[in-house]
């Protein structure tokens, strides 16, 4: 995925409500027929932009009652956009 000439980073945020309740259980509002984690990750890692900042919204711990997966999984989100944020400086 490539941005237009002359944009010179991103903003993401990752609204994990995206995510089918198989993966994220613990949302604001859940998305039957979501999408995995897998997709997710492929969409980061095929951004072919330098990520300038990023967030990740729509966790609700309340909601998370299988084991806090949603929360791993939102950990999990941090730490591949931290990732993005720190090849950029690189």
């Amino acid at each position: 995925m490539k941005l237009r000439e002359g944009v010179k980073g991103v903003y993401i945020s990752v609204d994990v409500d995206c995510l089918d309740p198989e993966f994220a259980p613990g949302v604001s509002h859940i998305e039957p027929g979501g999408l995995s984690f897998r997709d997710v990750l492929n969409i980061l890692h095929n951004l072919q932009a330098d990520v300038v900042a990023t967030d990740v919204v729509e966790f609700h711990p309340q909601r998370d009652t299988v084991d806090g997966m949603t929360a791993m999984v939102a950990a999990k989100l941090v730490r591949e956009l931290t990732a993005k944020i720190s090849k950029m400086k690189d």
